[in-house]
């Protein structure tokens, strides 16, 4: 395959992974700032931040920029940030667009409709005073793009290029929500058993739209470390990082071959070795951050092999 196509279909799909991402927390925040007002007063601006944190975003200055509005729009429309849902879109359509006679006409038609379904400016002036049916619209739109890969795309090597970024985009994620949330509960050990705290983190499961998968495991309180262990370590829940992981050393391996990706499929390997054969107990008491860390950076490693090998501009 042309490193040209490679990178592109790459990118259309982490952009919008990564798009997907941002809505649903944004998502999730939005909704859970009306009940922590209700239980602990004051907790605004800290919310906001840790969301910040979450998505390693600079929150815009300026008189105003710290309510919630002002946050919103950044995330969702402003073009000048790069991470903006917005921003994501227009790069994966615009990758998509560079390569139309790879993709066929229905994957083309879904992007392409998303686009301009977030660029109409009633559904805009909409989400300032109530987001969330915008959001539902990214969320679903990337559903609907997912599917049509899926159901008419050939599972060839363009298609594992689609998984790749899918895949390793939303291991990215899972992790550094971890590590985030980890860190702000080790800053504050003295309200681990307080109301804000399971708030939080069913929060947490919320944004990775695990909430109902991890009660039906876990019926009752939502625990830290089950938290941990269920985003960290499920083997079948397409959100956590060991089936995220999984699926991107089966997508790796398709496209590996001769092509030189050895280092990356290494890389993968070996984090798989680690979380199958993780005592997290011990991790736990070791230092749960440093080994996310870890992970975190082998997978960034493995983005960076593969935009060496195939990006058309390395």
């Amino acid at each position: 395959m042309l490193s040209r196509v490679a990178d592109a279909l790459f990118w259309t799909s982490r952009y919008l992974e990564r798009a997907e991402h941002v809505t649903r927390l944004l998502d999730v925040w939005f909704h859970l700032e009306l009940d922590l007002t209700k239980v602990v007063p004051g907790a605004r601006e800290r919310h906001w931040q840790s969301l910040a944190a979450i998505l390693q975003q600079q929150l815009p200055g300026g008189e105003g920029a710290s309510a919630p509005g002002a946050i919103i729009r950044w995330l969702t429309f402003d073009l000048e940030n790069p991470s903006s849902i917005m921003s994501c879109v227009s790069r994966a359509r615009s990758n998509a667009r560079g390569i139309r006679g790879t993709i066929n006409s229905e994957m083309w038609r879904e992007l392409n409709k998303l686009y301009w379904h977030l660029c109409d400016p009633g559904l805009r002036s909409q989400a300032l005073e109530s987001p969330h049916e915008f959001f539902q619209a990214v969320e679903s739109g990337s559903y609907l793009v997912q599917g049509v890969c899926d159901a008419t795309l050939d599972h060839d090597e363009g298609w594992q290029f689609i998984q790749l970024g899918k895949f390793l985009e939303r291991a990215d994620k899972t992790l550094r929500i971890l590590d985030r949330q980890y860190r702000l509960l080790q800053e504050h050990a003295e309200r681990s058993d307080s109301p804000l705290a399971n708030v939080e983190w069913a929060a947490i499961l919320r944004g990775c739209r695990a909430y109902e998968a991890y009660q039906r495991l876990y019926v009752g309180r939502v625990e830290p470390d089950r938290v941990v262990e269920f985003l960290l370590l499920h083997p079948s829940f397409p959100r956590s990082v060991y089936f995220s992981l999984e699926s991107t050393a089966r997508a790796l391996a398709a496209v590996g071959g001769a092509t030189g990706l050895g280092r990356a499929e290494r890389l993968i390997g070996r984090v798989l070795a680690d979380l199958k054969f993780i005592e997290l107990e011990q991790v736990l008491r070791d230092g749960l951050r440093s080994f996310l860390g870890r992970i975190l950076e082998d997978c960034v490693e493995v983005g960076r092999a593969v935009q060496e090998h195939y990006s058309p501009h390395a």
